[in-house]
């Protein structure tokens, strides 16, 4: 028999909303979370694998009042507003499933249980299978319909069939709207009989068998129970009625229009859109065209000389991602008449091909800095490179943030994959030399093909500049700071953990004599169950121990506070006391890598280990950085931009009042709050400042009256009056941010100063926020993506003037706007005067640029 799965869209996606929103942060480099849309997703993927199938639907409620509002005003009255993050995800959902393929449907008036329902009830010629963790569906289960539900986040499933029923709960699928008249529903708002728990409705219903069966036998309930039931007879019968589900409704498409087949092809591109790399790699997986002919790339003892020059393109053989553990193997060159591959033994007695490498300054390749690390790893003197295949790629288009995407993206073709030829990491394989060389020829072959086009787009797109003259420059400085690496005290994060495990190990004691219990202080469901039944706090519908829930609650019992303390230092131990030892190396060093084509905004990221994620917001995150040091006889000096994103607004935006304050050395806080307080500078206390600052940085990042009133705990009409004397004190800020919109709505994109484009396809989705997200996203681009590119103007004028004036010190870390070097002690002054000059001089604007640079022997006394 054939198999039908119908999923309740709603349900699915708010779970996998709740449990994946407090685990790892899933945004994409815009800005945009994805956490609910990436449960979602790896739910139905996985009852797709289990099902297998043949028809498929995802039901959505519309969202608008149904017919069981007109029977009872309040239905669902209960349920707390959508979070804004979930909200923003919904369109994302059914984006998705039309991608996939996948057949939806939702109608006003009525629930997506009642188009389940009448489907489920319909479709005799199927095996009927639920996706929902919502009880009221278990009415629909019989012969042919079953429910799945996945429990424990999304790992675990339970079938919800005949047997279950009858073993767990000796009812029969029909009894479940009858035990929901009795006993109620919190999540719905049905009420049930007031004082009748699901313990009481199910004796009641194991001895008489319906709402109407007790009712009829009323007589022989004696006691409270009787006088309960008799005061919620009208509830009762009510309750049932709302929880019973409409099996007769007009559906207008037929089963064979939900047929499913699985196009792996056509999620590709929403994949890349909202950058899901591990379902990505999936998709396209799938999909890898076998190709059958053989490039032509002939393995040589010497490369030909004609191949080396600048319209030849170079692809270095490797077999690893990091740096600091790949492998060289050869080289392989491509004009597109010749496609040539040596080896690394005979390239090193090649003299002509070492020369080419060593001063050809014109040489085209891909993932240049991992290539500048490889050869300098194996001894080869290499000259900067001109072009970058994939920096040119990702520039051109955001999407396209690591090599696999810009495979997929243009199409590339290869008879071999990475895996084939290298193994999978972390499992080394016997290497075929001849599939090497085939896999190292269509890559070169189809790299010098996209080359031309590469060039001619960002010559189109006016990113001439931006690439020629500060990306590819960036890379080659980025590579000497990895290269360089900072030194670390190891001893200093043994202690923090040390320290770090102690304290937990107090707030555990301390959270348990609060409990009066021991229980998994991690586990929110232990931690509901001791928070909100055995201690008596006022939990919200979803029972969520959330950080944001707990603050809350912290004046409510002496528990919260060691709850949310706990949280804290156990992040700070396994993140970074534990986590940060484990990316030191041999030369007491850590070496992370800098991406320059993970974010949008042109924004450097840091991983293997992250750097740039270090908290300062509080003095035991803050520790963390005394652990980074300078070596002997040198000192660490750390650098950063004061306000450069108000600055970079007052300047792209013309706003005279900015200006003219910055310019005159007035603290911009302080002058905004003379302007929405109406007060003269001497008047301003440090609350009017703080409110002022909060909206500064509120506006630079497009914050909502709603935003502001939550981050000040003002009321919304306060924040509305905030922004409002904001923009009356500021008014081509006003003017700046309407016209950003305009363009971005017209283009499709905004633009830095540099040109660097920033695509944002959401400022025309037609769902309300989702186009508000896009409108925030368009503000805030230029601003932070100027930044971003001025402090990488910077670090060229630096590196630049250090080459001048030979210095031995280094530039070793970027973290966000802050530079960190390690000087030698000769030249603490010279190097204080060069960085501060360099940052404060990296490019003209209407305001001055300030940056002050202070020296330490750590990172933390440093900045």
């Amino acid at each position: 028999m054939k198999k039908l799965l119908l999923i309740d869209g709603n349900n699915m996606l708010f779970k996998a909303y709740h449990a994946t929103r407090y685990g790892q942060v899933m945004k994409t480099s815009y800005g945009l979370s994805t956490n609910a849309i990436y449960g979602f997703i790896n739910m139905i993927q996985k009852a797709m694998d289990l099902i297998q199938p043949d028809a498929v639907l995802v039901a959505w409620d519309s969202g608008k009042p149904t017919f069981r509002h007109e029977m009872m005003e309040d239905y669902k009255g209960t349920r707390k507003k959508v979070d804004d993050d979930l909200i923003l995800q919904m369109p994302i959902a059914r984006e998705y499933l039309d991608c996939a393929n996948i057949k939806r449907y939702e109608m006003d008036g009525i629930e997506a249980d009642d188009i389940i329902g009448t489907i489920a009830k319909k479709e005799k010629d199927y095996t009927v299978y639920i996706l929902s963790s919502d009880k009221d569906l278990w009415q629909l289960v019989s012969e042919n319909v079953s429910v799945y539900v996945m429990k424990k986040g999304l790992t675990d499933t339970q079938m919800i069939d005949l047997q279950y029923l009858e073993e767990q709960y000796q009812l029969q699928p029909s009894q479940i709207i009858d035990l929901k008249g009795l006993m109620g529903d919190t999540a719905d708002n049905i009420p049930g009989v007031k004082g009748v728990g699901e313990k009481m409705a199910l004796k009641l219903l194991h001895e008489y068998g319906t709402v109407e069966k007790v009712y009829e036998n009323i007589d022989q309930i004696k006691g409270k129970l009787q006088e309960k039931l008799l005061v919620g007879k009208d509830s009762a019968f009510l309750s049932k009625a709302l929880a019973t589900i409409k099996t007769d409704v007009e559906i207008p498409f037929s089963i064979e229009e939900l047929t499913y087949q699985s196009n792996s092809e056509s999620l590709i591109p929403f994949f890349q859109k909202y950058e899901m790399n591990s379902f990505l790699k999936k998709a396209t997986a799938t999909i890898e065209e076998v190709v059958e002919e053989e490039v032509v790339c002939q393995k040589v003892e010497m490369i030909d000389k004609a191949l080396l020059n600048e319209h030849s393109f170079l692809w270095v053989d490797c077999d690893q991602d990091h740096y600091l553990h790949a492998n060289l193997y050869g080289f392989c060159i491509c004009n597109g008449e010749k496609l040539e591959y040596i080896s690394l033994e005979n390239a090193r007695k090649d003299a002509d091909f070492l020369s080419y490498l060593a001063t050809n300054t014109r040489k085209n390749s891909c993932n240049v800095k991992q290539s500048y690390h490889l050869l300098h790893k194996n001894g080869i003197v290499c000259s900067p490179f001109a072009f970058d295949a994939q920096i040119a790629a990702f520039l051109i288009d955001g999407k396209i943030s690591d090599y696999e995407r810009l495979h997929y993206q243009y199409q590339f073709k290869n008879k071999y994959s990475v895996e084939d030829v290298y193994g999978k990491k972390g499992k080394k394989i016997e290497i075929d030399p001849q599939k090497q060389v085939q896999y190292c020829g269509f890559e070169c072959k189809q790299l010098y093909e996209l080359m031309p086009m590469l060039k001619q787009q960002l010559e189109e797109m006016d990113l001439q500049s931006l690439f020629y003259e500060i990306e590819m420059p960036l890379s080659y400085i980025l590579y000497e700071m990895e290269q360089e690496g900072v030194c670390v005290d190891s001893q200093v994060l043994q202690e923090i953990q040390e320290k770090t495990l102690t304290k937990i190990e107090d707030l555990s004691s301390r959270i348990y004599e609060y409990a009066q219990q021991e229980f998994n202080i991690n586990s929110p469901k232990q931690l509901a169950e001791v928070l909100y039944d055995h201690l008596g706090l006022k939990a919200n519908k979803k029972r969520s121990t959330a950080a944001d829930v707990l603050e809350k609650l912290k004046h409510e019992h002496p528990i919260i506070p060691c709850l949310l303390e706990h949280r804290k230092y156990s992040k700070l131990y396994s993140t970074y006391a534990q986590g940060l030892q484990k990316h030191i190396s041999e030369d007491g060093k850590i070496h992370t890598i800098f991406n320059q084509t993970q974010t949008q905004t042109g924004r450097l990221s840091s991983s293997e280990p992250n750097l740039q994620n270090i908290s300062v917001k509080d003095e035991e995150g803050k520790e963390v950085r005394k652990a980074f040091i300078a070596k002997e006889g040198s000192y660490l000096l750390s650098a950063d931009y004061s306000q450069v994103e108000l600055r970079m607004l007052a300047h792209m935006a013309n706003e005279e009042e900015m200006i003219e304050a910055f310019n005159n050395h007035i603290d911009i806080h302080t002058k905004t709050a003379m302007q929405i307080f109406s007060v003269a500078e001497n008047e301003v206390d440090t609350h009017m400042r703080r409110c002022a600052k909060t909206v500064n940085f509120g506006i630079v990042y497009g914050q909502s009256e709603f935003g502001l009133s939550e981050q000040l705990q003002i009321s919304m009409a306060e924040a509305k009056n905030f922004i409002a004397r904001y923009m009356h004190s500021y008014p081509r800020i006003q003017s700046f941010m309407q016209e950003t919109i305009a363009f971005c709505q017209e283009h499709g994109y905004v633009k830095t100063m540099f040109q660097r484009r920033r695509y944002i396809p959401e400022i025309h989705n037609k769902n309300y926020m989702m186009k508000e997200f896009g409108k925030r996203a368009a503000m805030n681009a230029p601003i932070q993506g100027s930044a971003a590119d001025l402090i990488k103007v910077a670090m060229l004028h630096i590196h630049k003037e250090m080459k001048e004036k030979q210095v031995k010190s280094k530039m070793i870390l970027q973290i966000h706007d802050e530079l960190i070097f390690e000087v030698v002690e000769e030249e603490v002054t010279l190097m204080k005067e060069i960085v501060e000059q360099g940052m404060q001089q990296a490019i003209q604007l209407k305001v001055p640029l300030i940056a002050e640079a202070s020296m330490a022997k750590n990172w933390y006394e440093a900045k």
